[in-house]
């Protein structure tokens, strides 16, 4: 029986590989340096468009385009910390629902949550009291069973 072989080119040899490799740890070493200095607070970002998809007033779905998300969406934060979100947002529907929640705790004053109904450009921060591992996430919540809206968003800490 014979084997079909494809012979593709390299697209990378190896020492433009390594390269790479170096390039992709110096620019992480960079972000870590800058984050611990503080020049550079930003540790998450997320961009995308969202709109419920409706049957009368009962949303049945969500349509979702243009999403793109770097960085951590959980972290460790230190007590005496700030987390802080900034956001641009379009909302014609619904609200932008913030959310910080501190793992592993089942108390309530370990979630935070904002929504924002309204379109624009601000700053959202929750003070860290205990040192923990943090998410952070945002969320469309509907308003009459409807949301539409787009933003973008950073997250980090200060302090």
């Amino acid at each position: 029986m014979a084997q079909l072989q494809v012979s593709l080119p390299r697209l990378v040899g190896p020492g433009r590989a390594r390269l790479i490799g170096i390039a992709l740890l110096a620019a992480m070493a960079l972000w870590v340096a800058a984050y611990l200095s503080g020049a550079w607070p930003w540790i998450g970002y997320v961009s995308q468009s969202r709109a419920s998809l409706n049957i009368g007033r009962f949303p049945v779905g969500e349509m979702s385009t243009g999403r793109f998300r770097l960085g951590f969406g959980t972290f460790l934060f230190f007590k005496g910390q700030t987390i802080v979100v900034s956001y641009d947002a379009q909302i014609a529907a619904g609200c932008m629902s913030l959310h910080v929640w501190r793992i592993g705790t089942t108390e309530g004053s370990a979630d935070f949550n904002e929504c924002l109904a309204q379109s624009g450009a601000g700053e959202w921060t929750v003070p860290v009291d205990a040192t923990g591992l943090y998410h952070v996430f945002i969320t469309p919540r509907p308003i009459k069973g409807r949301w539409d809206m787009s933003y973008s968003a950073w997250w980090g800490a200060r302090g």
